[in-house]
Formats: structure tokens, sequence, C-alpha cells
């Protein structure tokens, strides 16, 4: 049995609209010596139907389906399937530039890297939404050197670039397994918490100065919905699973982890002054209680007083 070099790792829930061009994306690869994992999620539109419709064409790509779990569920479920050297983890409504496998297998090969980072463009300036996405972060290193994940984590976090979306990685799978690192089930924000351990564990790192990456800002994706308390229960159960990790962490990733949790659970403030009231009351209960050392007095007045604290 011949192992293929790429296990590209894709979820899809209801993206009947994207998820044709997503998956081409990936057929179209110069890289050939490639699976294509596809992980059906219980959607309720036509994207199994397109789905399959596909993998009739193609042999390389083979569709599983579960019922609705979430995308970490998703994820981990065809990472449980992959066979490849390294893995990518797809979106099934964005687009991968034809030569990105390609090039991220090559250097990966070339250094021996645990994984290789790239950047993204947004593919539709979409301007109903204004997130502040920041998908640049190759031009703080240079693109032939090799560091450690957590000085890399540190320059990223210092400099306000880090991005969690783990579809700007290409992942060593011996790397990964070894380190059972996987995705945390059944919350939101999930990737925040995978991308920052994938970063503080990894040893050899490098990057590839190009935007191989095209995010699509739409209505109904996790970026765009309205913002709930399953939100905020989702960065607290990313804080919570940091904090476990910083006990036994080294001092370098003590600071980082603080820096880090900082940076994090003050910008939810912003989001979190649009909740219901009572909502409110909770989220600063919890940041009193449990996160007080992390989050300022402002942030805390925003959310009380979200028309008099910007």
């Amino acid at each position: 049995m011949v192992i293929p070099k790429v296990s590209v790792i894709i979820p899809v829930y209801n993206t009947e609209s994207y998820v044709e061009e997503a998956i081409r994306s990936i057929q179209n690869q110069t890289l050939r010596e490639i699976e294509i994992i596809v992980v059906n999620d219980g959607s309720t539109d036509k994207s199994l139907e397109i789905i399959n419709n596909l993998a009739l064409s193609d042999n390389r790509i083979f569709v599983f389906t579960q019922n609705n779990a979430g995308q970490s569920v998703a994820r981990n479920s065809g990472t449980s399937r992959a066979t490849g050297e390294y893995l990518y983890y797809m979106d099934s409504d964005d687009i991968l530039d034809k030569e990105a496998l390609e090039e991220c297998h090559k250097v990966c090969k070339k250094m021996n890297l645990d994984f290789v980072y790239f950047d993204a463009e947004i593919l539709n300036d979409n301007k109903q939404y204004n997130l502040g996405l920041n998908y640049q972060r190759t031009h703080m290193v240079n693109s032939d050197s090799v560091m450690s994940g957590i000085n890399l984590l540190k320059l990223q976090i210092k400099n306000k670039v880090f991005t969690p979306s783990p579809c700007l990685n290409f992942i060593n799978h011996h790397f990964l397994k070894s380190n059972k690192l996987f995705f945390f089930p059944g919350i939101i924000h999930e990737d925040q918490l995978f991308t920052f351990q994938l970063y503080s564990i990894a040893k050899k790192v490098s990057c590839i100065q190009k935007p191989y990456f095209k995010r699509r800002i739409r209505d109904n994706s996790t970026m765009t919905q309205n913002f709930s308390l399953s939100n905020m229960e989702g960065y607290f159960t990313v804080t919570n699973q940091l904090l476990i990790q910083r006990k036994l962490a080294p001092k370098q990733l003590k600071k980082t982890t603080d820096i880090f949790l900082n940076q994090m659970l003050n910008a939810t403030s912003y989001n979190a002054s649009t909740l219901p009231f009572c909502d409110r009351l909770y989220v600063v209960k919890q940041f009193l209680i449990k996160y007080r050392s992390y989050v300022s007095l402002k942030s805390i007045l925003r959310i009380l007083f979200r028309s008099f604290i910007r």
C-alpha cells in the first residue's frame, strides 16, 4: 500500500454553496499523492450529495457521515482515519492555492519540520462584517529559518498577529499523533486551544511567505453568527485547559500563556457586552471569581455598562 504524502481533512456542515469549490481546490493541487477525507457532520442541505458526486470521479476522496457533533469531532474523526505523512485541515467554504500542498511538503521534508505555516487573504471583502482579521504573519521571520514553536508563539502574541486557524498550518502526522494533540470537542473557538498547543510543543517550525489560503467571510459562519453565551463558554473552556497546561509548563511558556490569556479574555469583552444583561452578569462573575488576574477593570465595566465604555 502506497502511503499518501498528505491527508487533507475537510469537515462539512451545510455548505452546499461552497463545498464543491473548496474540494476542487484540493483535487487540483499540483501534489497528486494525497487522500481527501471528507467528514459530513450531519448536513441537512445538499452538501452530502455534492460530496458524493465528486467522490465518484476521484478515488482519492473518502466520504464519512456522522450525526451532527461539531467541527472538532469531525476533524478528530478525520484524523483518526488519516494515513498520510502530513495532515492539512481544510474548511469546506474556503479555497487553497493549487501549489500549497506541494510547496509545504517540500519545505517540511527538506527541513524535517513539525509543521510549516503560511498566510491567508480574505476571499471576499464583505463590507457588512468588520472582523479586524489579520492573516499576515510570515513577514516577521526569515522564510528559510527554523524556530521553536514557543518562540514563534511568543513573537506572534507579542505583536498581536497570532491567528488560531488550523487551515494555515501543514502538520507532520507523526508529530501530531505522538503528542496526542486533538481538537477539544463540544465547544466553539476550539481552534484557539489547538493552535496554541500546536505551537507550544513544536520544536522545529518554519514558514512560507505566501497567502496560500483564501478565507471566505459569509453569513451563518462561526465568525459571523451573533455572539452568544456559548461563545463565552468556549473561551472559558480554552482558558481552563491552558491553565491546566500552565501548571507544569516551563517559565517561558507560563509567561506566554499569561500574555495570550490576557489578550484573549479582554478582547472577548467587546462581544460579551452585546449579550443580554443576565448573561453579562454571569460572564462578569466568572471573570471576577476565576480569571481576575487576566481581565482588566475596563473590560469588566465595558460588559456591565456597554453604553458608556468603549
